[in-house]
């Protein structure tokens, strides 16, 4: 009797100490949470100028605008917009939803190039209330080692990359996507690049082209690109986890 009343004792003392699990009644255990795995799934093109518009930007500012008039009415640089959709699949193995609460996408514009401001980054936050979510670029910086955050990419050019959510107050778009319990999840994020600095790339990269234009001929511009990010999710009493996507590499052929 001595016996099993010490056991009761001893057990109730490491109770606080082991959980509710060790006195039977359940609960009080960490549940085993992995971060999502996030895959790339397309990065397809939204809204780009076409080589004619290309040729007749760049044509009067070489020879210009009535010797070029062939091309077409010359547009101004903020008529042009370059802007891409990104296709995220996420897969939640855990047994508990996922709330997924910021992004950091980087991308570069001819990865090749060299001695070129031709990365950018962008950070996105999620919340429950999209008309009142404040967006903060240090939201995307991680403790853990292997994650690639924000200060890996010191060297962005500012204000290259943006969110379109933002830029047209699509505040709907940062609603707080919540990945269900072994289940997966797509989401499209839509993306553009500042129309000044790409057309410098451009002008900068593709002079072959440009010598094409030179000719009177309408060029064919190729834009190859590597694209890559981490996204963090929030975990009830554990806080934030991270993983990362990408990168993926591909080339945008724009319409004559």
């Amino acid at each position: 009797m001595k016996h099993s009343k010490a056991h009761a004792l001893f057990a109730l003392l490491l109770a606080p100490l082991l959980g509710c699990a060790a006195l039977g009644l359940g609960g009080g255990s960490i549940p085993d949470v992995k971060p999502p795995k996030v895959d790339i799934t397309s990065v397809s093109m939204a809204k780009m100028p076409s080589n004619r518009d290309l040729a007749s930007y760049y044509c009067a500012q070489y020879l210009g605008p009535l010797v070029c008039r062939a091309f077409g009415p010359v547009p101004s640089a903020s008529d042009m917009e370059f802007a891409f959709d990104v296709e995220l699949a996420l897969a939640n193995s855990s047994k508990v939803p996922l709330p997924l609460v910021q992004t950091l996408f980087a991308f570069t514009a001819f990865p090749g190039a060299q001695d070129a401001q031709n990365l950018g980054t962008v950070c996105l936050s999620f919340c429950e209330d999209p008309n009142n979510c404040r967006q903060d670029a240090n939201a995307c910086r991680s403790d853990e080692p292997e994650i690639r955050d924000v200060r890996d990419f010191a060297n962005a050019a500012s204000g290259f990359l943006m969110s379109t959510a933002l830029g047209e107050r699509k505040f709907s778009d940062l609603r707080v996507r919540t990945l269900p319990p072994n289940d997966e999840t797509k989401m499209v994020v839509r993306l553009g690049l500042d129309p000044a600095q790409m057309l410098g790339l451009i002008r900068q990269l593709g002079k072959g082209e440009l010598d094409r234009i030179k000719k009177g001929q309408v060029p064919e511009f190729n834009i190859p690109y590597e694209i890559e990010g981490t996204a963090w999710v929030s975990v009830e009493s554990l806080g934030r986890l991270a993983t990362g996507f990408g990168p993926a590499a591909g080339q945008w052929r724009l319409q004559r």
